[in-house]
């Protein structure tokens, strides 16, 4: 598949044609031409948005996030994925649908895109943004119920932040990063020590 150049929703709808079969995670690296982190963040983001209409995607998807995260955090040149997890497929039909769901309030936030404040997004930046993906990406893995929809809100916003320039959306996924850890942060620590207490046992 070659690079696309338009904008995310336009990569959206295209990886969702025709109906029929399926898309992997390396087609949704290659669309964006494997050179933009906040491009590939925002992509991975927006399934998991409304990952509750597709069971399982929040798990499929996730787990990218995190990788993609700490590779931002060390500044990695370029998104890379294990082969395996490049392989991994989601059906073009259950994107398709996603894609109808999210379509028009994603192409209103893209008209509101422009680089302003752009030192929030310079190279210092982008590894404390991947950092605030990393803290996200984490409670979308975590089993807590409508745990995945605002997490990845913020993904999309740090995402947009970086493949515009834009630092109004850098902040705004820095408030939902805050009100996250904020709502779900103790529930997060329990299941962390649960889990702790059962592999140390």
């Amino acid at each position: 598949m070659a690079p696309a150049t338009g904008r995310l929703s336009d990569i959206l709808a295209a990886l969702a044609q025709p109906a029929d079969g399926v898309v992997t995670l390396g087609e949704f690296v290659d669309a964006v031409g494997e050179r933009s982190f906040g491009a590939l963040l925002a992509v991975l983001a927006v399934p998991n948005m409304v990952a509750g209409i597709v069971p399982g995607l929040s798990m499929i998807l996730g787990l990218p996030l995190v990788l993609l995260s700490l590779q931002l955090v060390v500044a990695a040149r370029r998104p890379w994925l294990p082969r395996r997890l490049a392989r991994i497929v989601i059906r073009r039909r259950d994107l398709g649908r996603i894609v109808a769901r999210i379509d028009p309030r994603l192409r209103a936030v893209e008209r509101a895109l422009r680089p302003r404040l752009e030192f929030l997004t310079a190279p210092w930046a982008e590894r404390l943004i991947g950092l605030g993906c990393f803290g996200l990406s984490l409670l979308v893995l975590l089993p807590i119920p409508l745990s995945n929809g605002v997490p990845s809100v913020g993904i999309l916003c740090f995402g947009l932040a970086l493949l515009e320039r834009d630092g109004i959306f850098a902040i705004a996924g820095t408030g939902v990063l805050a009100l996250c850890w904020f709502a779900y942060g103790g529930v997060a620590a329990t299941i962390g020590v649960a889990a702790g207490h059962f592999f140390g046992a």
